[in-house]
């Protein structure tokens, strides 16, 4: 993972970068680049789904807040308060479904 959290775009560049060492390294008879291709690509699948995991848990977060600040909304007669209640509902199902 790289320091600033889990990316699905270097989880998949090692995914890709790591399949590629490990065939080439079969292929050659180095058994070494192989065993490193192999981890690298390994590497980029587990960071790959702690992205994932996370992108659905902040949507999870997202879509309970805005549940709660559309209900605070309606519960005040704060139009705009359910207007944004409504939009953070939407982005946190957007996260959760393409995570």
């Amino acid at each position: 993972m790289s320091s600033s959290g889990p990316s699905k775009i270097n989880a998949t560049k090692d995914q890709v970068i790591g399949q590629v060492k490990a065939t080439v390294g079969k292929t050659i008879g180095n058994h070494q680049m192989e065993a490193e291709g192999n981890v690298q690509h390994q590497h980029g699948t587990t960071e790959k789904e702690v992205a994932a995991a996370k992108q659905k848990g902040e949507g999870l977060v997202d879509n309970v807040h805005g549940h709660l600040q559309k209900a605070t909304g309606q519960f005040t007669g704060n139009e705009r308060m359910q207007a944004e209640g409504e939009v953070n509902k939407a982005k946190g199902k957007a996260k959760q479904d393409t995570a």
